[in-house]
């Protein structure tokens, strides 16, 4: 489909929702996220042809995030020399590996970054490549708090919204032939990608699937469920006020300004956080029973994960 219908399909598809949402008081109120949603999927409907066009294996999606990843330059210099940082990221990567036992594509291999950076965010490239900044691992206050953020991420990779947004990027640029081709255009597009996702973040419908999913994978793996909503209720509070950042130069600037201004951005165009502090708390609410949750508040504290040290103190019931 021509980049002009997709633009005539999404139009249709607002004034519809606008119509819709002006009728009276229809049985199930349908609201502005509702309407996004739909209009969501008319997109990812009207870039089906192209993702067909530059579809990638497995195996090639692996091989380009490994290799965007190597592209990554954040402006700060990564002091992995320090213990605490290696103490830190290897705590990160138990982890993330910990909360894949419920993804649906397990012919990824998943590789954690820890980003020496006091920004308040994190981030995941194609290929299974997750980025943490350290600021994010300080916000947080439970080993459960940070894997629903983990799992958060891996779902935007495991559901494709990754890829797909890089080959859709790939289409508006109409790039021809193997996406691991030029190495120079990749170094490029590694950093407007990246800094596309820091500021801007995905479709409001790709971002409530990667909090459901996130809050599973991580209440599958242990975890309290009821943390994603604590996490996200204080980000949301703590970043509300942010301001836009200004428009970079070139990519090196852009993903330097994405930084500096990852957290506040991220809460601006995601989806509003009252709506996912909501939808969290209700999806929380479906794990009950007599299962025992962990929180880990001292794990996080001491960098052992749960599986290294499970402290008995650190259990909590379901609401």
């Amino acid at each position: 489909m021509k980049p002009v219908y997709s633009l005539i399909v999404v139009l249709i598809m607002l004034v519809v929702g606008g119509i819709i949402v002006m009728q009276g008081e229809p049985e199930e109120k349908v609201g502005l996220s509702g309407v996004m949603e739909l209009v969501g999927d008319a997109q990812r409907t009207a870039l089906k042809p192209a993702m067909v066009v530059t579809r990638v294996s497995a195996a090639e999606e692996m091989e380009l995030g490994a290799r965007l990843a190597g592209h990554m330059s954040f402006g700060y210099g990564r002091d992995q020399e320090s213990e605490d940082f290696k103490k830190t990221e290897a705590y990160i990567k138990r982890l993330g590996r910990s909360l894949l036992g419920s993804i649906s594509r397990k012919e990824i291999n998943y590789d954690f970054h820890l980003i020496d950076a006091e920004m308040v965010n994190a981030f995941a490239l194609p290929g299974g490549q997750i980025f943490v900044f350290r600021g994010l691992v300080d916000f947080v206050e439970s080993e459960a708090e940070l894997a629903s953020i983990l799992g958060h991420e891996i779902t935007h990779v495991d559901a494709r919204h990754c890829i797909e947004s890089f080959q859709a990027e790939m289409a508006a640029e109409k790039v021809a032939g193997t996406v691991l081709g030029d190495d120079r255009w990749l170094a490029g597009m590694a950093m407007r990608f990246a800094s596309r996702i820091i500021q801007g973040g995905y479709r409001q419908y790709q971002e409530f699937e990667a909090d459901a999913r996130g809050l599973k994978f991580s209440a599958d793996a242990g975890y309290d469920p009821s943390a994603a909503e604590k996490v996200m209720q204080r980000l949301g509070e703590k970043y509300q006020e942010e301001t836009p950042p200004k428009k970079a130069a070139d990519p090196v600037a852009e993903l330097a300004v994405a930084v500096k201004t990852a957290a506040g951005s991220y809460f601006r165009s995601h989806p509003p956080t009252p709506d996912r502090v909501e939808r969290l708390r209700q999806q929380a609410s479906q794990h009950t029973g007599n299962r025992k949750f962990y929180i880990g508040k001292d794990n996080l504290k001491q960098r052992l994960t749960r599986a290294q040290k499970e402290i008995p103190e650190e259990f909590a019931s379901t609401r």
